[in-house]
């Protein structure tokens, strides 16, 4: 089984939040028995080490634990990366792209741990911090993405005739996706036999589906946050569990239509182990 932890999954199993030393044993038994393969965004390193408030030892020790769970040596790259290169990779190949960080960053990613973990956290190398910034400039440039794209559907989407969701997000999906293609440097036109199918990738469908909910559903999602989508992207794109402790984000995810993928609380996933 695939699962995907978001930053806060393993901040509470780190200060045992709804969970118990017992029950991380249990954890690591399941991956080290290889009934579980918990996967690891480079956003989760970007928030636990450019936002860190541990001091450098209770740093080091947290680090330690979540790769003794989670391996870093296949890091998903950035939610906007995700969604951008899905595209372009379809419409070159029917084909999605490969959601992991290439080889050189990588890299840079084994020395930056190796370093952090041999100094108890007391240093970090400067390429290691600069592929974090990065990493969290991506994530900037993706929720300023999202907000264009949910001015547009709230601006423009209207419920109309619609009496499903689906009747709803086929009618208004179109016009985001052109929003998402521009993004990529791609231009569409309309009637396009493509555009049809870039609305079935993982990543698309996702994130268009996470924008429309709101506007076709107002009363359920007027007061909605949804501060984690990017986690959501990354879970989505490889995973067929996302583990949050957000309840807007699993509220929010109730609107996905992938019957493969779920979403769960850290101690029910735990429970059900």
């Amino acid at each position: 089984m695939i699962v995907y932890f978001d930053t806060e999954a393993f901040d509470h199993l780190y200060k045992k939040i709804g969970c118990t030393s017992a029950d991380v044993a249990n954890l690591r038994k399941a991956v080290y028995g290889r009934r579980l393969s918990i996967l690891l965004s480079i956003h989760t390193l970007e928030e636990m080490l450019l936002g860190r408030k541990l001091p450098p030892q209770a740093f080091a020790a947290q680090i330690k634990l979540t790769l003794s769970i989670a391996s870093s040596r296949t890091l998903i790259k950035t939610c906007n990366r995700l969604v951008l290169d899905d595209l372009h990779s379809y419409l070159n190949s029917t084909q999605t792209a490969r959601p992991f960080l290439p080889g050189e960053m990588q890299n840079v990613v084994a020395d930056g741990i190796s370093s952090l973990i041999e100094s108890d956290g007391e240093e970090m190398e400067e390429d290691f911090v600069s592929l974090l910034d990065q990493a969290r400039q991506d994530k900037l440039r993706f929720y300023e993405m999202l907000e264009e794209l949910r001015d547009k559907a709230h601006h423009n989407g209207q419920s109309g005739q619609a009496v499903t969701f689906e009747q709803y997000f086929d009618a208004n999906a179109p016009r985001l996706l052109e929003t998402l293609l521009a993004h990529a440097g791609v231009v569409a036109t309309p009637g396009q036999p493509e555009l049809e199918a870039l609305l079935g990738i993982r990543t698309v469908r996702s994130i268009i589906c996470s924008v429309l909910a709101p506007t076709f559903d107002r009363s359920s999602f007027s007061t909605l946050k949804f501060d984690n989508l990017h986690h959501a992207i990354s879970a989505v794109s490889v995973a067929r569990t996302y583990v949050t402790d957000s309840r807007d984000s699993r509220r929010s995810l109730g609107c996905w239509p992938h019957e493969d993928f779920g979403v769960t609380g850290l101690a029910e996933f735990i429970a059900g182990l």
